[in-house]
């Protein structure tokens, strides 16, 4: 360990390679297979794995082959796509896959139309894109400091090349530079550019097993060498909350009311806390029946209410609504598991915590009798 002279406070120490989370990207023309080749990758990267899908719900279109959970963002604000990694790892998944990423720097409310709308109201075009800069910063930050892998697929832009093939030339579709802020490559553990052919090849990687590596239909094979490499080293140092919203990203169980500044009036409010004949704790009363409405939910972050479970009703492939009785809100949830759970409750006390997603969404990631807390 080497300290600097002159009494500083920059310290050199040894450097350990700790096991780590995959920051993957996957470039390439449309039609060269890359929510395929994620999902096929994923699949051997954790048994839990969710797609947001800003491709119109394309990624369904495997559901017969993989087994995943998907949230569609049409309102592609680089905010929205900050939420639902939250939300990701608040219902414990091992992979999240964004496809694509694009979708944040070019789709709606995407960067580009944030930085237009400031061009309209100052003249500078460098000042209209600091404002938005911030932005663009948090979502990377949040790409790189989620515990979650997390696999993005990235469009490019697309150009054709004459080549030749058996004597005759043929127009043959290239990817140019990813469809995305410049510079951001350099964020990702490994970059793959896919080909029409299916082939994936290893454009830039912090795994020197893949370095240089080309691999046909990728899947296992792929996620074989990436399992070594990030569960090789040690366990990383627990790093202490700096914001509130820390205790999303660090905490896949259900989270306590006191972690989040949204739950702690629902502990006040004791009318809303059902009992049953069960034993209670001596502050509490048994309520025979439950309150006529439920507390609004909030705009934004994370929450929890107490009702009773009145309706579930499916909204799409692999995504449910789920009531609670006098709430004039439901809530979503895109888990099988959770919405297998929450029939079992149907009219009974629960207590359930949730998070808003893009506006007036609520996206469900726990379900519990009310009983049990």
């Amino acid at each position: 360990m080497t300290q600097f002279k002159g009494g500083s406070n920059m310290v050199f120490q040894k450097a350990t390679k700790e096991k780590a989370k995959l920051r993957m990207a996957l470039t390439g023309p449309s039609g060269s297979g890359k929510t395929y080749s994620a999902l096929n990758i994923a699949q051997y990267l954790g048994k839990k794995v969710c797609v947001v899908d800003t491709e119109g719900n394309s990624a369904s279109k495997y559901a017969n082959l993989f087994d995943f959970c998907t949230l569609s963002l049409t309102d592609c604000h680089p905010n929205n796509f900050i939420k639902a990694i939250d939300a990701a790892v608040a219902e414990g998944f091992d992979v999240i896959i964004i496809d694509s990423l694009s979708h944040a720097y070019n789709g709606k409310n995407g960067l580009l139309e944030l930085a237009d709308r400031e061009k309209m109201k100052i003249t500078n075009q460098f000042q209209a894109w600091a404002k938005v800069a911030p932005i663009q910063n948090a979502l990377t930050q949040k790409l790189l400091a989620a515990p979650i892998h997390i696999v993005t697929t990235l469009r490019v832009k697309t150009a054709y090349d004459m080549q030749e093939e058996n004597g005759k030339k043929k127009p043959v579709k290239i990817g140019l530079a990813p469809v995305q802020k410049e510079g951001i490559e350099y964020e990702f553990d490994v970059l793959a550019e896919m080909t029409p052919e299916n082939m994936l090849i290893v454009s830039k990687t912090r795994c020197p097993e893949l370095n240089g590596q080309i691999f046909n239909k990728p899947g296992k094979e792929v996620a074989d060498i990436l399992n070594a490499w990030l569960n090789d080293g040690t366990e990383p140092a627990a790093k202490p909350a700096q914001q509130p919203a820390a205790a999303v990203v660090n905490t896949p169980a259900p989270i306590p009311a006191a972690e989040t500044p949204a739950a702690k009036p629902v502990e006040k409010k004791t009318s809303l806390k059902l009992q049953t004949a069960a034993p209670k704790k001596a502050e509490s009363a048994p309520v025979k029946q439950a309150p006529a409405t439920v507390e609004a939910f909030p705009d934004k972050g994370l929450f929890e209410r107490t009702g009773v479970l009145g309706e579930i009703k499916p909204s799409g492939t692999n995504t449910w609504h789920i009531f609670l009785k006098g709430a004039k809100e439901g809530l979503v949830t895109f888990s099988q598991a959770m919405n297998l759970q929450a029939v079992s409750l149907l009219g009974k006390s629960v207590k359930i915590k949730a998070v808003v997603n893009n506006p007036g969404q609520y996206v469900l990631l726990g379900i519990v009798p009310a009983a049990a807390n």
